[in-house]
Order: structure tokens, then C-alpha cells, then sequence
């Protein structure tokens, strides 16, 4: 994906300045182009990969910028910045369908405002800063701070999600009156009104498939999987796949395999590692050109210094060795199509988590019990912070995690299914494809409306201990169901 970072500013030698500062600032890595879109008190600037997928058009009354892809499902057709603006130039009156694929998109209008928006499971990272005259928009918060009307203070509250569960609560950050934008909401702003973050999509847990049989759910996962795989990969693109030989790499595999894809695989890690071992059979079986790689620990320390400077521990600071993905990926293929988050959506993953072996039961205790295991326990940190406005915070936030686990459905399962997508998938799962982006553009075909739907109502013996997609390996690639499996 690219970073980006937009600015609205009526101060025209301010917003210059603005963006004459942060132009040479803007790419975490090196080999990015920059490149940018202006119009009237609007301009974008990014920094992304020669092969990024970016559209952009801009005139006199207005702009649009898309990052990535943008996919309407009902017409089965990608969306380029001229389609956006005119689907876009009516909200909030008019609900347009959420777009699937993985991307970022923004239209600016001197009569309308700005509309921006991301994918269904809010992947690529937007934050935002509403000034009293300017708005500051970037896929990083990390170069707001060289406007000179954005004060650089911490926000206990994000602070204290992030303690608690290794990601962002409500929206919160590290910084006062930055929020990330919400998961299926777009962010609406016009310089007389106050900027909003109004619902347009959300995953609507339901009982659909409930009576159906067992083989019956198998054959409806894989037919939305199917189509998935259809609608986001294109026959002329080139993809790399990174393969861990594990379930949800191999499943995917098997798709692109029965698509004809062009693929090449990368395995990262050592020639006598478990995840190499699984990797080069499922290769060798599908006939795929198949590139190992190995991150140097020796490398660390940087990763870790590009996380907290350009992720500002929103995501957590888990899995750093990602940062050292991107120029392996670079050398192989401009796309990566990326089994990420297919255990969560089709494997049971939040069923697994929520479950008490002792009494087969699910609560919202258990649920936060394992969400917290990342974090640090609610009555220690209390202790920690002893003071104002801390010691309140941590029960208040529990408070809220909870309030919104429970409005996402009647059924506990479906609860902790929905809550674990929006959270810890999309923060700590997810979080990675951003860091890919610099070297290969990711394709997510389970970021699907109808995947989302379709598995929205299963029933949890369907998911559990990722029944369901075991035996859809088995039947669909059977080969490879047979190959060695951690």
C-alpha cells in the first residue's frame, strides 16, 4: 500500500509549506515513488511502489485519488478515481454498496466536502486530524505533527487500549484527537460542518445456513471462495504468493492453481524450518516456481525502529520482521495475493479462543480473558496508573470492549467471530499487508462482501477447530490435503 498523507488547508502558504516539508519525508523505505494530486485547498501526496495500483484524476472542482483495489461486486468491475467521483457525489444522501478489495480512496469537491474510505475490514491503516480549519488525513499519523496547527499530546485512552489489548479501542491512538478510522465507515468532512464517521458497511452476523446440513455449508464456502478468488485475481497480472505450506496458504493455492494464475511462491525462513518443510511440496504439486528467503536478526533493530516511528504501535509491536518482507517480494512479482485472516473468517479461530473446555460455554469473559492475553491484566495496570486520568480509564475501556462485543450479535460465537475480525485480525493480522505494499501490491480475496456474508451464517459447529475448511480442502484439493501439515 502506499503512505499517504492529505492535507486541507485554506492557508495556501501554510498548506505549501506544509507539504513542501513532508514530501521528502514521506517514504518509509527506500525505491518508492512519490507522487501527488491537488486541487484548490486539497492535495494528496504519496509514496508508493512504480507498480502500486493508483488512479488519480483531478480538476478545477474537485479530486479523487484510489489506492490499491477497488472492486464493485454487483458489476464485477474495478473502480478508477473518474468512476468514484460519481459514485461518491451524493453521500450522504445516497448509500452506495461498500467496495470490496484491499484499497484506500478519497474524492474532495469544493462544493461537497471529502468522502474517504477504505476496505471492508478498514486493512489499510487511516487516521485522521479535524483542525478547526484544516483536516490532515494519512495511512501513518506520523507526519501530522509537521503542520504547525496539530499539538503533539498523548491520548490516555489509547493509550490504555493498547495496553490492554495490543490495539486500538474505539478508534483511539496514541495522540490526542487523532483517530483511526473505523472498520466500514467513511469519514465525511466539509469545512462549515464537522467532520463525521458515517456507516457504510458492517459484517451483519445472521442464521441463514443454520438448518442446512454440514456438506451443505461445505459447498457454500467454497462456491464464495470461489468467486472470491475470481473477482479479485485478473488473468494479466503476475502474483507472488507467500506460502507457509499451512492450511490457508495451501487452500489458496489450490484456487489460483484452478484459475491458472500466474503465480510464483516465497517461503520465508531456513531450509530445516517446519513452515519450509510443508512450503516446497504443495510448490513442487501445483507446479509452482518457488523462491525461499531469509530475514537476517541482524535487521531487527531497524524494523523495529520503522514500526514505532511510522505505525506509532497502533498495530501493536508484533511481528517487526515484516519491515524485511518487502524487497523480496519486490524482485518477484508487482502483486501479492495473500492468504491473511482466512483462518479467522473460515477456521473457527474465535470459537477456539471463546470456548471453555470445562463446560463447552462462551462468555464475554473468556473471549476478553484471551483478547488481554496480548495485553497487560486490567488490575495491574490499574496499579500502574494509580493516578488521574488513568485508574478510571482501564475500567472504562474493559467497560466499552465489552458493550461493543455485545451489540454485535445474540450469538456468542458470532459475537467473538465479528469482534475478533474488527480487532485483533485487523490490527495484528492485517497490519502486516500494509508493510508488504512497498514491495508487492496485496490482493486479499477473502475481503469479499459475499465470503464476509456467507460465513456471517454458519453456525459455530460448522467453524470450530476449522472443520469446515478442512473438509473443503479435502474435497476440492485433495492432493494437497495428503501433503505433510503442521
Amino acid at each position: 500500500m502506499a503512505n499517504f498523507i492529505i492535507v486541507i488547508d485554506p492557508d495556501a502558504k501554510q498548506r505549501n509549506e506544509f507539504i513542501n516539508t513532508v514530501q521528502p519525508l514521506i517514504s518509509p523505505v527506500d525505491g518508492l515513488v512519490t507522487n501527488q494530486c491537488s486541487t484548490a485547498d486539497f492535495c494528496a501526496i504519496w509514496a508508493a511502489d512504480i507498480h502500486a495500483p493508483i488512479s488519480q484524476t483531478a480538476d478545477k472542482t474537485g479530486a479523487a485519488v484510489i489506492w490499491g483495489d477497488a472492486i464493485d461486486s454487483a458489476k464485477q468491475e474495478r473502480i478508477d478515481a473518474t468512476l468514484l467521483r460519481q459514485l461518491w457525489c451524493n453521500i450522504p444522501e445516497h448509500r452506495p454498496c461498500a467496495l470490496d478489495g484491499f484499497h484506500a480512496a478519497v474524492t474532495y469537491s469544493l462544493n461537497a466536502g471529502l468522502v474517504l474510505g477504505a476496505d471492508l475490514l478498514g486493512l489499510f491503516p487511516v487516521y485522521y486530524y479535524a483542525g478547526q480549519n484544516i483536516l490532515l488525513i494519512g495511512s501513518s499519523p506520523e507526519l501530522f505533527r509537521h503542520h504547525p496547527d496539530f499539538k503533539t499530546e498523548l491520548d490516555p485512552a489509547g493509550l490504555v487500549g493498547l495496553l490492554l489489548t495490543n490495539g486500538l479501542v474505539n478508534g483511539h491512538t496514541l495522540l490526542k484527537s487523532v483517530r483511526r478510522l473505523p472498520a466500514g465507515h467513511l469519514l465525511i468532512w466539509h469545512p462549515k460542518e464537522t467532520s463525521r464517521e458515517w456507516e457504510q458497511y458492517k459484517i451483519t452476523p445472521s442464521r441463514q445456513y443454520f438448518d442446512l446440513p454440514f456438506s451443505a455449508h461445505v459447498e457454500i464456502m467454497h462456491q464464495a471462495l470461489d468467486e472470491a478468488v475470481s473477482r479479485h485475481i485478473t488473468p494479466t497480472d503476475r502474483y507472488v504468493q507467500l506460502l507457509s505450506g499451512g492450511m490457508d496458504s495451501r487452500m489458496l493455492a489450490g484456487y489460483l492453481h484452478q484459475k491458472h494464475a500466474n503465480v510464483a511462491t516465497l517461503t520465508l525462513g531456513l531450509s530445516t524450518d517446519l513452515e519450509m518443510q510443508c512450503a516446497v511440496p504443495v510448490a513442487r504439486s501445483l507446479g509452482f516456481e518457488h523462491t525461499t528467503a531469509d530475514i537476517s536478526i541482524d535487521q531487527y533493530a531497524n524494523f523495529a525502529d520503522l514500526q514505532s516511528r511510522w505505525e506509532h504501535n497502533c498495530n501493536g509491536f508484533s511481528n517487526i520482521m515484516d519491515w524485511g518482507v518487502y524487497p523480496h517480494l519486490k524482485k518477484i512479482a508487482p502483486r501479492l495475493v495473500a492468504g491473511y485472516i482466512m483462518d479467522p473468517i473460515i477456521g473457527g479461530t474465535h470459537i477456539t479462543w471463546a470456548f471453555s473446555h470445562l463446560n463447552n460455554s462462551m462468555s464475554f469473559g473468556q473471549f476478553f480473558k484471551k483478547l488481554n492475553g496480548w495485553g497487560i491484566n486490567p488490575n495491574l495496570l490499574t496499579n500502574l496508573f494509580h493516578h488521574k486520568p488513568f485508574g478510571e480509564l482501564v475500567q472504562e475501556t474493559v467497560a466499552q470492549i465489552e458493550k461493543t462485543y455485545k451489540s454485535l450479535s445474540d450469538q456468542e460465537s458470532q459475537r467473538a467471530w465479528v469482534f475478533d475480525l474488527y480487532h485483533r485480525q485487523r490490527f495484528h493480522t492485517g497490519s502486516a499487508l500494509w508493510r508488504y505494499s512497498f514491495g508487492a501490491w496485496p490482493v486479499v480475496p477473502v475481503i469479499d462482501r459475499k465470503v464476509l456474508a456467507t460465513m456471517a451464517g454458519m453456525p459455530a459447529a460448522t467453524l470450530t477447530q476449522r472443520r469446515a475448511q478442512q473438509e473443503l480442502l479435502c474435497a476440492q484439493f485433495p492432493k494437497l490435503a495428503a501433503l505433510p501439515l503442521d
